[in-house]
């Protein structure tokens, strides 16, 4: 069995394209070298990822693809052969063109008829061939990031290519892509060995010795590998610190991204700088310095974690030269921090005039009152009482993009105004909320907590999306410059996780909008592991409530788990597919001829008014379980009634009582929705 490594030198890439392109790797890989596996095991494909490198190593090759037969069809047996049983010149053209032996042309019998054709044998691909057949292809398949040309080349990449290694077994498979030809000659740690700036270039005997080489070379090529002794050196730390680390996987998939060789350093600062808000600190070790921090008994402690590519003998220096960079940095954020608390927040509201939100949707100042007329509509909804403190948290919401810290790191908008609020007198409930209205920012963020912040964030989201679809702002697959999707997402998060029984369509009376928010909500279900079937079935009725949505599409989900599941949706769909479309139509019990049409119309009228009253209180399980009351008496009826008879009133009315029953359903779903029954 063969092994080939591949590896892309680079200038050093950026953690996007790093993450990015790690991913893609393994899977253009694996799809495209799947039929050389001799077996299936994940040690066929691994990965490497690091700033200067980007390689895999595929193990298990044959050295030929298995051969494959292929069956191909002629003209039909008819026009191919004819009364004396002799090939026509139709068999003969076909035996010609596809170069195929007269004596192995044969019958050949499929779905549609009797053909003349032939078997044919086709040899596999020798491993070599296919190398260069699908890796430098490779080259022109990585997704398109922000990327540079930086020779004559005109190949575009991310950061510039400095070598190339194309190696199966001991042998170089030779191609060239971005001016460099492939060879066997790779770059070991750039500040580890020697020329330092460069690396040693360390030639490559066979494949199989990568990882070794790289390991000796002062390298932890492997992105897991290397994450992990992050993972083990961070707790470690904190072990000795009788600490804990404030675990953030951005931050630690950077540092992973940062470097090749990580070596933790210990630092610590002033705790003069406790007194300011610990997101401060920790925003400004993160997105400044990519340092991590410690919490102890749920405190900040003066401590942090750095990490530096390349381990010297004296941390000392290193360490104070981060200490020292940190401090430049904890100083400017202490000056804003004290500079701030001087003017009150709600003298800034007025300055939020001057700050536009949008050239066509005015200032911040007018998104802060549309937000408050949503917020007084959202809060009457579900029944939050005090005016004052939601006019107050509205108005005071978006005054700390004003400070000095919020403009310095944006990062902490809604943070400081919290802090500032509480610092200078405001109703502990109005201070959270204005740090809430921003909830979530991300698909996976925390949800505001309190009602009042519910309702901010749910006005300031919708307000956008509104605002950015009345001017044609429409987010589309690739690009949403406004964030309007991820502020839609934050919509359908809120109302369905935090069980708010809330109808949209009583608040936004814009179509467009209702129907983009059901749309998110689709993929927010479909996300969640449910059936897409079982979600048409309950959007496609045009309920704009989310949350009552997802209890029912809960509810159907879990009617799945029982054993006679295919049968029940199996009648329910043939109640709605036998109505005709827009048929309207009372039913006459006099006209009753059978006792099945009397049993299922008393049941339908029995259970009725029970399972009304439990799809209005949200008991859709138990709804679901008194429409299963009526199976057995619908299969009656299906069984023993005639429904479509000549007597154009008996039609109608037998029409009728399946009417009744899918106007029952459609409380629910539309069961003709769903696949299979």
């Amino acid at each position: 069995m063969k092994t080939y490594l591949l590896e892309i030198g680079c200038e050093e890439l950026p953690p996007k394209a790093i993450l990015t392109y790690k991913d893609f790797l393994k899977e253009y890989v694996e799809n495209n070298f799947k039929e050389f596996f001799e077996y299936e095991t994940p040690e066929n494909v691994k990965i490497f990822a690091t700033p200067r490198r980007l390689a895999v190593l595929i193990k298990n090759l044959r050295e030929k693809q298995p051969p494959k037969e292929q069956v191909l069809i002629g003209p039909p047996y008819k026009v191919a052969v004819d009364q004396e049983g002799k090939f026509t010149k139709a068999a003969l053209s076909f035996a010609q063109k596809n170069n195929i032996p007269l004596e192995n042309l044969q019958k050949i019998q499929n779905e549609k008829g009797q053909y003349i054709g032939a078997v044919i044998v086709q040899e596999g691909k020798d491993i070599k061939t296919h190398i260069l057949d699908v890796i430098p292809a490779l080259f022109k398949s990585f997704p398109q990031l922000k990327s540079m040309v930086w020779n004559d080349s005109g190949y575009r990449f991310p950061r510039p290519i400095r070598w190339v290694v194309s190696l199966l077994d001991d042998e170089v498979i030779p191609f060239s892509v971005a001016g460099v030809n492939a060879d066997r000659y790779t770059y070991l740690h750039r500040f580890m060995t020697n020329p330092v700036g460069r690396g040693q270039k360390k030639e490559i005997e066979k494949a199989s010795s990568y990882e070794e080489i790289t390991k000796l070379g002062f390298l932890i090529a492997n992105y897991e590998d290397r994450k992990n002794a992050i993972k083990t050196q961070y707790e470690g730390f904190a072990k000795s610190l009788d600490a804990q680390i404030i675990e953030d996987d951005d931050l630690i998939d950077e540092i992973t991204c940062l470097t090749e060789f990580p070596i933790g350093v210990i630092g610590e600062f002033s705790p003069q700088y406790l007194t300011m808000p610990q997101e401060v600190i920790i925003t400004v070790c993160k997105h400044h310095q990519r340092y991590l921090n410690f919490k102890k008994d749920g405190k900040l402690i003066p401590k942090f974690l750095a990490f530096s590519n390349t381990a010297v003998k004296d941390r000392e220096v290193v360490k104070s030269g981060y200490e020292k960079v940190l401090k430049a940095r904890l100083e400017d954020a202490l000056f804003f921090y004290k500079e701030d608390l001087k003017i009150r927040l709600e003298d800034h509201i007025e300055k939020l005039k001057g700050i536009q939100f949008h050239e066509k949707l005015g200032s911040i100042y007018d998104k802060v009152l549309r937000n408050l007329n949503l917020a007084k509509i959202i809060a009457q909804k579900l029944g939050y009482k005090d005016v004052n403190k939601l006019e107050r948290a509205t108005l005071l919401s978006k005054t700390d993009l004003l400070t000095n810290m919020v403009k310095e790191f944006d990062e902490l908008q809604g943070v400081m105004g919290m802090y500032y609020a509480l610092k200078q007198g405001e109703d502990p409930e109005v201070a959270k909320a204005i740090y809430e209205h921003y909830l979530p920012k991300t698909a996976d963020d925390e949800l505001p907590q309190t009602t009042l912040g519910t309702i901010l964030a749910l006005a300031d989201k919708l307000d956008t999306v509104l605002s950015f679809f009345s001017i044609g702002e429409i987010p589309k697959a690739s690009a949403d410059p406004f964030a309007v999707r991820r502020n839609a997402i934050g919509i359908v998060r809120i109302i369905v996780e935090k069980e708010i029984d809330l109808d949209l369509s009583e608040i936004v009376d814009d179509k467009q909008v209702l129907e983009f928010l059901l749309s998110r909500l689709e993929s927010y279900l479909q996300n969640k592991g449910f059936k897409t079937d079982i979600i048409n079935a309950v959007l496609s009725l045009k309920d704009y409530n989310f949350y009552r949505n997802y209890l029912k599409v809960r509810a159907l989900q879990n009617l799945t788990k029982r054993e006679d599941y295919e049968n029940i949706i199996q009648v329910f769909k043939r109640v709605g597919n036998i109505i005709p479309d827009g048929f309207s139509g009372k039913v006459d019990v006099y006209l009753f001829q059978t006792p099945q049409e009397k049993e299922l119309y008393e049941n339908v009228i029995s259970v009725k008014d029970e399972y009304l009253r439990l799809i209005n209180d949200k008991q859709y399980e138990e709804s679901l379980v008194k429409l299963i009351e009526l199976k057995p008496y619908i299969d009656g009826f299906f069984d023993n009634v005639m429904i479509m008879v000549e007597d154009e009133k008996l039609k109608q009315n037998r029409l009728g009582i399946l009417s009744e029953i899918n106007e029952l359903f459609r409380y629910f779903a539309d069961f003709t929705k769903i696949v299979g029954g």
